[in-house]
């Protein structure tokens, strides 16, 4: 519990939990716990079995979970409450851990995230009313169909320290979005997402429900608010008849936090804790792209695998903490020796064995793999070398598999050599 704890709960907001290959719930964050009890009527005890098969939506979950068991991602969407405004998406997605260097399906990662939604392709007018915006409890202003400000509410105005009225709304944001807000606002319909210099952070952005309001509040880490802050903003076009004038309504959701929480994930699941580079997920990620581009353009590419031969020998004889110590000496050597060759990246594919992709050659690749075992500070490294070109491997499971081989063979040699692939 304490593991998945240190994870889960260290991205703010996560709405998440681990279910075991047996259906039973390992650890939810407290914000999941929330919505579920909110949302499916779920105690989310764990150690018991997850879903407890007590309504419709639990049945759904489950077989979400036996596919996410089969090794396959599901989703599915649901909406609460009986208007149906409010539209949640609840992902499976299968937990792999590495156990003796094989990648197996340990259980399931569920996640939800809320989204608004109408159901509707276009949203219904909103009628001229001089009160309008000053009833939104949230930052709001309507624009013109060329994105000129008629009129903003207290709230934004307040944010941005004046009246943006007879500004244009692409003054408020960074310029990256102007085009997609521009869609938004001919279209009166939609959402665009852009950076805001915001005075008064974490202040009267539209918020899903008040319970997510309280839950952010609970169990993140805010920050001190600071004079200026840059925010993700998501803004929200509907239409609106404004003084006889076809116009815009857009209302402003902050979403700082949802992308930070997102990229934080995104880290934790490609990128090894440890040592900084990629994971084995984040390898197998980069490479499907690697690959796709080296046929498409005829690229050279090359997949460099590196293992020490005596880190069993240095854990016996001087403990675990000297053979971590060990790795993170060789993963500095590695990190410094491709810091300035372009596109190299560096992954941790076991404990104790690690992959470069490189490129290059498997000729040139195999001088790379020399030129770090030479600098590995006296500590034996086998390499093996494997050249896309040369084997035209059909997937990315292939190639890792041709250069882990060819590192395993420069072992039985006797170890501290490199061997190319198929030579």
């Amino acid at each position: 519990m304490s593991v998945w704890s240190g994870v889960l709960d260290s991205c703010p907001g996560l709405l998440c939990c681990v279910v075991n290959i047996k259906g039973r719930l390992i650890y939810a964050t407290h914000g999941y716990k929330a919505i579920a009890a909110r949302l499916f009527g779920h105690k989310c005890e764990e150690g018991r079995n997850y879903p407890p098969l007590i309504s419709a939506m639990d049945r759904e979950i489950h077989d979400a979970l036996t596919a996410a068991c089969l090794g396959e991602t599901n989703a599915i969407e649901f909406a609460e409450g009986t208007n149906q405004q409010n539209i949640w998406d609840l992902t499976a997605s299968p937990l792999r851990l590495v156990d003796d260097g094989e990648s197996k399906i340990s259980g399931v990662v569920i996640r939800i995230v809320s989204s608004m939604s109408t159901g509707q392709t276009q949203a219904p007018v909103i009628r001229s009313n001089p009160n309008i915006l000053e009833a939104v409890p949230f930052r709001a202003c309507v624009t013109d169909s060329k994105g000129v400000i008629l009129a903003a509410n207290k709230f934004l105005s307040s944010s941005l320290g004046v009246d943006p009225s007879g500004s244009s709304i692409a003054e408020i944001l960074e310029p990256d979005v102007h085009s997609e807000l521009l869609h938004i606002i001919t279209k009166r319909s939609g959402s665009a997402e852009g950076i805001m210099q915001d005075t008064s952070p974490h202040e009267n952005f539209f918020q899903f429900t008040p319970e997510e309001v309280y839950l952010d509040a609970a169990l993140n880490d805010i920050p001190a608010k600071k004079e200026t802050e840059s925010r993700r903003i998501r803004l929200h076009a509907s239409p609106i008849d404004w003084n006889g004038q076809e116009s815009t309504m857009l209302t402003f959701e902050d979403i700082t936090e949802t992308k930070r929480t997102s990229e934080q994930l995104r880290k934790l699941l490609t990128f090894d804790t440890r040592t900084g580079i990629l994971n084995r997920r984040g390898l197998e990620h980069i490479l499907i792209r690697k690959i796709s581009t080296a046929v498409r353009e005829s690229q050279e590419l090359s997949l460099i695998a590196l293992a020490p031969d005596n880190l069993k020998q240095v854990t016996e004889n001087s403990g675990y903490v000297a053979g971590e110590r060990m790795i993170r000496n060789f993963v500095w050597t590695v990190k410094d020796f491709i810091s300035g060759r372009a596109e190299s990246m560096a992954a941790r594919y076991s404990r104790d064995e690690f992959m470069i992709i490189a490129h290059c050659s498997g000729a040139v690749a195999v001088v790379m793999a020399n030129e770090i075992r030479a600098r590995a500070d006296g500590v034996p490294v086998s390499a093996g070398v494997a050249d896309f070109s040369d084997g035209m491997y059909s997937g990315v499971n292939e190639f890792m598999g041709a250069a882990y081989d060819a590192m395993i063979r420069a072992r039985s040699e006797g170890g501290n050599i490199t061997v190319l692939a198929g030579r």
